[in-house]
């Protein structure tokens, strides 16, 4: 097989281990286990950052929404380095696992700082506080992030055991997911959403970040990794063109952007659609969180089990689909409902997105197999780095539009995180980025999954 991007001929895998298609329990659910501290850092960022640097630190709405946007530009760069160094390490450790464990302790520094703004910075001088600690945060979730993703097409072979090791991830995702928005919004009520409270909750998601990167670090040492001897010219620019030879690939990338610009929206907003709108409180807001992630969990097995027999991409339609039917029925919200039907919508959408992230994690591995058989190259990194770059790049576009909305509808920011009487059309605002925009791209992704094509597979 010739190399489609250099026109060398490609090494053959040189395993440390005899690879094998069913990975030991122990190393499937460790490595999955390593997701606890940047699911909670994305939870807790994407849900309740903005509006605490907005309500609590007093930070203007679209100067917050422009912080997260820049500190994604910032990635543009790093990512893409990060994971060309992690395909030519060669260290004792393991390709990736070096990464996985400086990269945790670097995550948990981030969230002490962001959540931690000192009481007496305002102003300029907050702006730039909140700042730094983003880029701090942006680069210890690409060191992270991006050799973690890489490495489920290095420990097998089969697509089949490669949805069982995503499916460890959903888990790990909803458990961490379950403390940054259940246990998190309770403990901030509890101390009457103080600065006591979030250094709290910072804590708990330092502690996260700690406890899943020594796990999955641990958990792989014996891992039946494959690697490529000889790695790729270091010439980033030209192997990031070049990925735009995997087809499948840049579809499921395209698929992520926008998929995931929607929920990066719809969480933003649903603070200030519980606190300002409903006038329901912060331990309310984490019960909604508790019934959805455990819908996430708990429906994985069942997912599973329909991926292996519809096939992963008709899943990722239907998925996709039944969740924005489910956002629409937020237009339906308003103040004196039973809280019944709040919970509700929780428990669908957890069960739902819990399909829809197993399919669509698990997709990532399978169109990286696919580019070394297309390319005959081992670079997986490169690869986890575009593909974790869309997705702080769709986070950054969704904040930063939440933002930008609600500064443009005439938002009255607060201090201290006491509820504001809001003018009916930041309401109206409110309602269309949390019930219509989701359903209007919808449509879009189930298009872009349908063109998913891996040759040889289901």
């Amino acid at each position: 097989m010739t190399d489609a991007v250099t026109g060398n001929t490609p090494m053959a895998d040189a395993p440390s281990t005899p690879p094998t298609d069913r990975l030991p329990l122990w190393t499937a659910f460790g490595w999955g286990m390593g997701t606890l501290g940047v699911a909670a850092m994305y939870n807790a960022a994407n849900i309740l950052l903005l509006q605490y640097l907005v309500d609590f630190v007093g930070i203007g709405a679209a100067v917050a929404g422009g912080l997260m946007a820049l500190s994604k530009l910032y990635d543009a760069f790093t990512d893409p380095v990060i994971g060309a160094i992690s395909d030519r390490s060669k260290s004792k450790m393991g390709r990736r696992r070096p990464f996985v464990l400086y990269g945790c302790f670097l995550l948990a520094l981030s969230a002490i700082l962001l959540f931690n703004v000192p009481s007496g910075l305002t102003g300029n001088l907050a702006v730039i506080y909140a700042g730094g600690a983003l880029i701090l945060y942006a680069t210890a979730y690409g060191l992270f992030g991006v050799p973690y993703m890489a490495m489920p097409a290095e420990m097998t072979t089969s697509a089949n055991e490669r949805s069982r090791l995503i499916s460890f991830r959903v888990l790990a995702v909803s458990i961490a997911s379950l403390i940054a928005t259940f246990v998190g919004p309770v403990v901030l009520q509890m101390f009457n959403n103080s600065a006591t409270g979030y250094s709290i909750y910072s804590s708990m998601l330092a502690s996260l970040a700690i406890i899943g990167g020594l796990t999955a670090f641990f958990a792989t040492r014996n891992a039946p990794f494959h690697y490529q001897d000889s790695p790729y010219d270091l010439n980033i620019f030209k192997m990031v063109q070049s990925a735009w030879l995997n087809k499948p690939f840049m579809l499921l990338v395209a698929v992520k952007l926008i998929s995931l610009m929607t929920m990066a929206v719809t969480q933003a907003v649903m603070p200030f659609l519980f606190f300002q709108v409903l006038s329901l409180d912060s331990a309310q807001l984490g019960y909604y969180f508790l019934l959805f992630y455990l819908g996430m969990m708990c429906s994985q097995p069942i997912w599973l089990m329909i991926a292996r027999k519809l096939g992963k991409r008709w899943l990722f339609i239907t998925t996709t689909i039944l969740s924005a039917l489910v956002a629409l029925t937020w237009a339906l919200a308003s103040p004196g409902d039973p809280y019944i039907y709040v919970l509700a919508r929780g428990l669908a959408a957890g069960i739902i997105g819990g399909g829809g992230l197993m399919v669509g994690q698990s997709l990532l591995p399978d169109v990286m197999a696919y580019d070394f058989k297309l390319t005959g190259m081992r670079r997986e990194g490169l690869l986890s780095a575009i593909y974790t770059l869309v997705e702080k790049f769709a986070f950054a576009m969704g904040t930063t539009l939440t933002g930008l909305v609600l500064g443009l509808t005439g938002y009255i920011k607060g201090t201290g995180g006491a509820p504001v009487q809001q003018p009916e059309s930041v309401v109206n605002s409110l309602y269309t980025l949390i019930a219509v925009f989701p359903i209007s791209v919808a449509c879009i992704c189930a298009v872009l999954i349908y063109f998913i094509r891996i040759p040889g597979q289901k």
